[in-house]
């Protein structure tokens, strides 16, 4: 018999515990909350012929049109560890990768630039605020526009390189911005954020890149917990 179920919810969140949910408390996530309603019925799982039965309670169930299951009762049917990050809101499923802070990676040469040698607390215009940080300009986000070129060596050693780019301050109606990054493998430009108006993830592929150059610029922009990724 099917159940009809109201919950209120960030959907993406419920697949590592079954019908587990979760509220965001950031002001981002906040606005994406909404409540919907699904269908719950008996889901049968087979792998490999084989039919896998989930703990009680971790049923899945069909949203406009797609059936969700529990990523963990899936993963694990599989053969595979299941971790979640609090912290990051990220799910790992087999081995997590290691993180390498980019204030803990010596640039290359001794003229380099040391911008991110000295992470501080920051605070971004949606109040959300982060450690390990940097940001462009002054402490509250004026002061005049700062540009920064720092290359790392990378050796192939390196899956890939992860940040948030935000606001450090509300801008004005009608701003261009308040500045942007670009990074390059091996002196190909792989990413290019544009004028940055809005928190936005950067998470870029690295793989068999030898060097890696970062190039910033901007008044006000905050670079959250840069690092890369092995």
């Amino acid at each position: 018999m099917k159940k009809l179920l109201i919950i209120t919810s960030y959907l993406g969140f419920f697949i590592l515990g079954g019908l587990t949910f979760t509220y965001l408390s950031t002001t981002e996530a906040a606005s994406s909350l909404k409540k919907i309603n699904v269908s719950q019925d008996t889901i049968h799982y087979y792998v490999d012929k084989v039919e896998k039965k989930p703990k009680e309670g971790q049923s899945g169930f069909i949203y406009e049109g797609t059936t969700y299951v529990p990523m963990r009762f899936i993963a694990e049917s599989l053969g595979k560890n299941v971790t979640w990050d609090g912290k990051s809101k990220s799910i790992y499923i087999g081995d997590a990768p290691t993180f390498i802070s980019l204030k803990d990676v010596k640039p290359i040469g001794s003229d380099e630039d040391h911008f991110f040698h000295n992470p501080s607390s920051i605070v971004i215009s949606t109040g959300e605020k982060f450690e390990q940080s940097y940001q462009l300009g002054g402490y509250h986000g004026g002061g005049a526009v700062q540009d920064h070129t720092v290359e790392y060596m990378a050796n192939g050693k390196y899956k890939s390189f992860e940040t948030y780019l935000a606001p450090v301050k509300k801008l004005a109606a009608g701003s261009f911005g308040i500045g942007y990054m670009k990074i390059y493998a091996d002196n190909k430009l792989i990413y290019d954020s544009g004028s940055i108006k809005d928190k936005v993830k950067v998470n870029v592929n690295l793989e068999g890149a030898s060097k890696v150059k970062f190039e910033i610029e901007g008044s006000g922009l905050g670079i959250l917990d840069p690092k890369f990724t092995q």
